[in-house]
């Protein structure tokens, strides 16, 4: 009797001991061995200390499964906040993508991953990232009206497959990538702005059973967030452009014009001609016949540079109604050729007010790089002596920059 009471109490202090470390790293204590240690406390201890230790059991398996939510919150709230930072610090979309990716493979498993997106009444849904296994299949781009994302797009409620069991009948539009092995958890949800659909955010695994409904919600948030980016960087990228671009003529502006030519000079072994273009009488149109006429004037200026300027010439609207035109490697008789045709264009498309037929004249100076000069600000000096000369030999004609 008293060697089994002594077997109970050193069993006892060995159990102790085993819960003392299991407490010591809660969120790492194994369901298994706890079942395992359970079903021995049963059969050692059938008796009052034995439901005593079955139920401390119970308890430290609750314990554990609190602590790991907490960390699981954690983690999760720490990747909303590391999102928030780093969206708004790019307006590059391939980056948002590829780091939406990365942190939910921090909180989540993610061994398929893609995010797709739909605009009311297209025909086609973009998936500009598909990752398997860490390799990016996309950009790829899928018919609307098939398919798990059509559905999510169309009902706007998230599916979560948790057994390729549950799998409905077309797996090709679950995943793409290597086909050696298929995800066996899918969840679904649908990126919205306020009341719009922007398309699908989905994660997946190779696992069945991977996901619980926290996971959908974190998705559904980081969704959310992906989307709000996503759209502020669009927004971003149309101001970006139309800095560069002239809004009375459509052209590109004096931005664009600094830009492209430092561009082009940057190349090796290039060459530029630049046509810089002033008209002979705004300032008279607009006193006799208003500033409408004078915005018409400038307008069918540019119409003729654009319908001019060869697959790798631009033309700008530098300021008020000077011009220029970068065209890479012509030479000097080819952008005279140019000026021709931009003269010609407007001889036969004047400016016509109240039955009136108003000519539009402009002067013209022409500069190479690097035959006349050899720095950006030097070429636009040497075009615009060449344009001085003109307006000085009587308007209305061409100067090429000669040295000297």
């Amino acid at each position: 009797m008293q060697e089994d009471f002594t077997v109970k109490e050193a069993y006892g202090r060995q159990l102790l001991e085993r819960y003392g470390q299991w407490l010591s790293r809660i969120e790492h204590v194994d369901q298994e061995e706890l079942e395992a240690v359970s079903r021995e406390v049963n059969e050692l201890l059938a008796d009052q200390d034995g439901a005593l230790h079955t139920e401390l059991l119970k308890q430290i398996g609750q314990l554990r499964d609190k602590v790991s939510e907490m960390l699981w919150m954690s983690e999760h709230m720490k990747i909303l906040h590391d999102l928030s930072h780093i969206f708004a610090k790019t307006y590059e979309q391939k980056q948002i993508l590829w780091k939406a990716f990365e942190l939910v493979s921090r909180v989540m498993r993610a061994d398929a991953f893609f995010i797709a997106f739909f605009d009311e009444g297209d025909c086609e849904i973009q998936v500009p990232i598909s990752i398997d296994s860490g390799i990016n299949y996309g950009p790829l781009t899928i018919p609307y009206g098939q398919g798990m994302i059509s559905k999510v797009i169309d009902t706007r409620q998230t599916i979560h497959i948790r057994t390729m069991r549950d799998e409905p009948s077309e797996p090709e539009m679950i995943r793409w990538g290597s086909p050696e092995i298929d995800t066996n958890t899918c969840i679904f949800v649908p990126l919205m702005l306020g009341n719009q659909m922007k398309g699908v955010i989905s994660v997946q695994s190779y696992r069945e059973f991977a996901y619980k409904k926290e996971h959908e919600e974190l998705l559904k948030i980081i969704g959310f967030q992906v989307a709000s980016a996503i759209e502020t960087a669009r927004l971003y990228e149309r101001m970006y452009q139309m800095s560069f671009q002239d809004e009375l003529t459509g052209i590109a502006n004096y931005r664009a014009f600094h830009r492209d030519l430092e561009e082009l000079l940057s190349k090796e072994d290039s060459s530029v001609a630049l046509i810089m273009l002033d008209s002979d009488s705004l300032k008279a149109l607009n006193d006799h016949y208003g500033h409408h006429v004078g915005d018409a004037m400038i307008r069918r200026i540019a119409e003729a540079m654009k319908a001019v300027a060869g697959k790798e010439d631009t033309a700008y609207r530098y300021a008020g109604d000077e011009f220029m035109l970068l065209s890479p490697e012509a030479t000097k008789e080819e952008a005279e050729e140019k000026v021709r045709a931009i003269r010609e264009y407007l001889r036969v498309r004047p400016l016509v007010h109240d039955n009136c037929c108003i000519p539009v004249a402009v002067s013209v100076g022409i500069a190479r790089y690097p035959q006349d000069e050899k720095t950006a600000d030097g070429l636009k000096r040497a075009a615009d002596e060449a344009l001085y000369r003109s307006k000085r030999r009587g308007k209305n004609c061409t100067t090429v920059y000669a040295i000297g």
